[in-house]
């Protein structure tokens, strides 16, 4: 391009007359092209560069040893947690289910369950509480938040064996707590979602 207008001005400076004001106009355009071409580099260079600075300071550098302890803490939280929510979910389940028609069999059956979620509910428990120092206040926070909504479905569940408990509808689970089961996925589901982003975050210093 530079070598083209060079040849042009040349010719035009060689005719003389009017050419030299065309000479004129040509050199001012060619240096206002050039102006706007670099302002818009620089422009675009300035935004790669905040860029890649954002990105730097996104980031969480640790060591490998502390990025595997993290790792396996947080994937050992969310295996007993799955295991809960799932338990929970069967216990005191939002859809359709298929359960003993014969009611002896339906009472060995909800034993069955509860004993499950129970046990489930304790081992998510002791696990979290056995990582409050190494995991952040707000994923603490949020798995603490999970526990207590499948706490009070097994309070839920627990109602119907109670026999201080005198409502006649005592069988019956409520709405509310049929949503709670709906609510307890989808906190479960965000926490997940906070700790994936949270470990993307981390890089591993050499």
């Amino acid at each position: 391009m530079n070598d083209i207008v060079e040849i042009v001005l040349g010719v035009l400076a060689g005719v003389g007359g009017i050419s030299g004001i065309l000479l004129a106009g040509i050199k001012l355009s060619v240096n206002t092209i050039a102006k706007r071409l670099e302002e818009k580099y620089t422009l675009r260079l300035n935004k790669e560069l905040e860029r890649y600075k954002s990105n730097l300071d996104n980031k969480i550098y640790i060591s490998k040893a502390k990025f595997d302890a993290e790792f396996e803490i947080y994937r050992e939280l969310s295996k007993a947690f799955f295991e809960m929510v799932k338990n929970i979910s069967i216990l005191i389940p939002t859809g359709f289910t298929l359960v003993p028609a014969d009611p002896e069999e339906k009472k060995e059956y909800d034993k069955k369950i509860y004993k499950e979620a129970m046990q489930s509910t304790v081992k998510a428990q002791d696990i979290l509480n056995g990582n409050i120092p190494f995991i952040s206040e707000e994923i603490y926070n949020a798995y603490t938040e999970i526990l207590k909504l499948c706490r009070q479905q097994l309070n839920a569940f627990e109602r119907r064996w109670n026999l201080s408990y005198l409502s006649p509808n005592k069988e019956e689970l409520t709405t509310e707590e049929y949503e709670r089961t709906d609510e307890i996925n989808q906190k479960f589901s965000e926490t997940n979602n906070k700790i994936r982003k949270y470990i993307e975050k981390l890089d591993i210093l050499e």
